[in-house]
């Protein structure tokens, strides 16, 4: 019995796509990186229309736009989707890892928006409108900590 047992085990573990590390399956990434992606779009933009509204951003300060908050809120969800999946495979306690590279990733992605603040690059540039993007940043990063590190792992 516990020779066919240990063929079945071993027969799992071979098969394409079965898993890629010790605590998530690639099938269990794909529906919570897609649900992921969803519930971060849909409040990047929910959040961005009020602070639009609510800092009197320039409708004209186009990275502010719809289209805008959706595709790069869509990219960076896959991006820590991947991220997640890499320190699932690679890490001890991938949790713990994960929550160390989110936080320094937020830091980082706030220098785009600093940047943009300083060289006034898009039209209708203000104070407001950049405080607003790098809220997004947090909303998005939040939504990808807590959805990830909560469902991204099987239960044990």
């Amino acid at each position: 019995m516990a020779t066919s047992i240990n063929k079945v085990k071993s027969r799992e573990s071979s098969m394409v796509g079965a898993r890629p590390s010790r605590g998530t399956t690639w099938q269990r990434l794909a529906v919570v990186g897609a649900s992921l992606t969803i519930v971060a779009t849909i409040a990047d933009v929910a959040v961005a229309m009020a602070l639009r509204s609510w800092l009197h951003v320039p409708a004209g300060f186009q990275p502010l736009t719809t289209p805008a908050v959706v595709s790069v809120t869509i990219v960076a969800m896959i991006a820590a989707t991947v991220v997640f999946a890499w320190t699932a495979r690679t890490q001890a306690d991938p949790v713990r890892k994960f929550l160390k590279i989110a936080t320094v990733g937020l830091v980082l992605s706030w220098l785009p928006e600093l940047a943009i603040w300083v060289t006034a690059v898009f039209h209708d540039t203000t104070t407001g409108g950049i405080l607003s993007l790098m809220a997004l940043h947090v909303v998005a990063a939040g939504c990808a900590v807590a959805i990830l590190t909560r469902f991204g792992l099987r239960s044990e």
